[in-house]
């Protein structure tokens, strides 16, 4: 079997086969993007196929598109390989042609394998020569915490550029009927105090729709760049591969609301159903039904149970709606102090209203993540953590967050994987379409585990559900770090740093994947990074850390008393003392360390089956048995 160059007809042809395959019949942005790409090359119009200029003619960018501050083309060029890595993995196995999207690059390649030479004449229209890599553009991590960027649909494009007109361009799968895009609702009257409302009645408005049988919904993080912006409907509609837009606004004055939403068919702008609601406040969740109905029945689909259950979980004191929508609001917010202060916020609403089963569940989660990542004490965090989370379920067993927030507690804490879980099932059971659900699942459950193949296919559910979640995408990149793919977790993690700056573990864990995959003065600049985050002298530590990755084991030795010292004044964890002694060969004072981490039920301790710091202590037999004790030492 040899390879040699189709003719474009052959890559045509493989093209329309690529396209109407299962796994891109419901990727109208994958679809196009491909397509594109491909025509391009067989135009012999390579020279365009640049990051900046993509941007711009493929993703409908202003023209002064920045890649530095939008890595659309990136995320998505990511997501195409992946795609077609599948394809031919699959269904496309026995093709005889080949389209290929090398990495480091946006020129795709075509092959053809045939099991002899051909002495024929020379084809009358030969495919492009298979051009060089053309170089990603680089992308500096910006500042601050402001997301940037969205993955984008190219639905719309096709109606711009000629060459689209092609017979295999037809049978490009369009996006379903009912994909709704929700835009911001605007805070209208300008008092700041109310944006957590607005915002907050977006999020329950998308929530109610998401539940409808029949509608997709695009996510709340791929929605928040339009936030504040005058964007127009079709722009709207073609980056997030929408066939209908939701646009409204919010007037709250004293006991009084003011809603008016409207949906809208982006391609001419025209209304498809709008309404404007002039009620008291108390009637807040009567406005969301209806808004979920008006739109369901405007496209023609159904209700269903979950869309129901959903109407149904609604409090009679708008004090405690009003204390359950700020709590969300800083929550979404991503950072300790943030998160510290939806613990007011849902604790001020249980007061009001104890039965209020989605404050419960929202408190729940909050107080998980600060006990992991040790803002609060363990004695503290993870009782509560368990306390509302079941309450919740009792209160409202068909609450995903509910049952996703106790799997949680279950796996980080307890060490009860199956439990966990059950719960993790159960709620995706509930809501497929929680990317909340399946990153939770692959992230607490799976990956710990060391269930690599199942933990990969969560992790793609979830990131194609919400490709902007900062905590699926980081946690995406420590799966890569864990099966020794270094370069890759590099890549994950980068791209999370271009979304979120969530905290200084993201710097530290970029730090040891470039340490490991050999790039010692990147990895020292992300690792200082970190320490500084966190108001820590880097001095010694990085210092051990540039010895280590250099081979000098002594030289690295000399940081241990700094890490050691910063254990016993709790300024760190055990969990990292004991990976810095595995990692030096001191195999005793690792496992006496890593048994002290597991009496106290360090979070980290999750992690002690997979992480390769530990790869020094896997054939010990004391290691088998800290294993057995956190319930891992179950094969994968």
């Amino acid at each position: 079997m040899i390879e040699q160059q189709p003719e474009q007809q052959e890559v045509r042809d493989a093209l329309g086969r690529i396209v109407e395959s299962a796994g891109f019949a419901g990727a109208g942005r994958l679809s196009s993007f491909l397509t594109y790409l491909v025509e391009r090359t067989l135009s012999g119009e390579t020279d365009r196929l640049k990051e900046s200029v993509l941007g711009v003619e493929v993703f409908q960018r202003s023209t002064g598109y920045d890649p530095r501050t939008d890595p659309i083309v990136r995320v998505e060029a990511r997501r195409l390989r992946s795609r077609l890595e599948e394809y031919y993995a699959g269904a496309g196995k026995d093709e005889a042609v080949r389209i290929e999207l090398p990495k480091g690059g946006y020129v795709p390649s075509f092959g053809k394998r045939v099991a002899k030479p051909v002495a024929a004449a020379v084809p009358a229209a030969p495919a492009a020569p298979r051009p060089p890599t053309v170089e990603v553009e680089s992308a500096p991590m910006p500042r601050g915490w402001k997301l940037v960027g969205i993955l984008a649909g190219l639905a719309v494009v096709g109606i711009s550029l000629g060459y689209w007109q092609t017979s295999y361009m037809r049978r490009v799968r369009q996006a379903p009927l009912a994909t709704v895009a929700v835009l911001p609702f605007a805070n209208v009257g300008g008092v700041a105090e109310n944006e957590y409302f607005s915002q907050g009645l977006t999020e329950e408005i998308m929530d109610r729709l998401a539940r409808v049988q029949g509608l997709k919904v695009i996510s709340r993080t791929v929605m928040a760049q339009f936030k504040g912006r005058d964007a127009a409907l079709d722009e709207v509609a073609g980056r997030v591969n929408a066939s209908m837009v939701l646009e409204g606004s919010v007037r709250r004055q004293g006991e009084r609301l003011r809603v008016t939403a409207r949906l809208a068919n982006p391609r001419d702008g025209s209304s498809v159903w709008s309404q404007t609601y002039d009620r008291p406040m108390k009637d807040i969740f009567a406005v969301q039904d209806e808004i979920a109905q008006s739109i369901a029945n405007a496209l023609r689909v159904q209700v269903g149970p979950a869309a129901a259950a959903a109407g149904k979980r609604t409090t009679s004191s708008i004090e405690a709606y009003n204390a359950f929508l700020k709590g969300k609001y800083q929550a979404n917010l991503y950072s300790r102090q943030g998160m510290q202060k939806s613990i007011e916020y849902f604790e001020e609403c249980l007061r009001l209203d104890p039965d209020y089963a989605p404050a419960l569940a929202g408190l729940s989660s909050t107080y998980s993540l600060l006990g992991y990542y040790n803002s609060l004490p363990a004695d503290v965090a993870w009782p509560n953590a368990r306390r509302t989370a079941e309450r919740a379920i009792a209160l409202d067993p068909t609450l995903a967050d509910a049952h996703s927030a106790l799997g949680l507690t279950l796996a980080f804490h307890d060490w009860k994987w199956r439990e966990a879980e059950a719960e993790a099932r159960r709620a995706i059971e509930i809501d497929d379409g929680s990317a909340v659900a399946h990153g939770m699942y692959a992230a607490a459950v799976l990956l710990p585990q060391g269930r690599m193949k199942e933990c990969r296919v969560e992790y793609r559910k979830a990131l194609e559900l919400d490709p902007l979640a900062s905590f699926i995408n980081f946690s995406y990149g420590y799966a890569l770090q864990v099966e020794g793919r270094y370069d890759d977790a590099v890549t994950q993690y980068k791209r999370t740093l271009e979304l979120k700056n969530l905290h200084p573990d993201m710097y530290w864990d970029l730090g040891m994947a470039l340490g490991f995959a050999g790039r010692h003065k990147e990895a020292e600049a992300a690792m200082r990074k970190s320490m500084e985050m966190q108001g820590r002298d880097p001095k010694l530590p990085l210092v051990g850390l540039q010895a280590y990755f250099a081979g000098d084991v002594e030289a690295a030795r000399r940081s241990l008393p700094v890490i050691e010292a910063e254990v016993r004044a709790g300024q760190e964890d055990r969990m990292d003392l004991a990976r810095t002694y595995s990692m030096l060969g001191e195999k005793q004072k690792a496992l006496n360390t890593l048994a002290e981490a597991i009496k106290v039920r360090e979070s980290q301790v999750i992690w002690i089956k997979v992480d390769p710091r530990f790869r020094p202590l896997w054939e010990e037999a004391r290691f088998k048995d800290l294993l057995h004790q956190v319930g891992l030492d179950a094969a994968p």
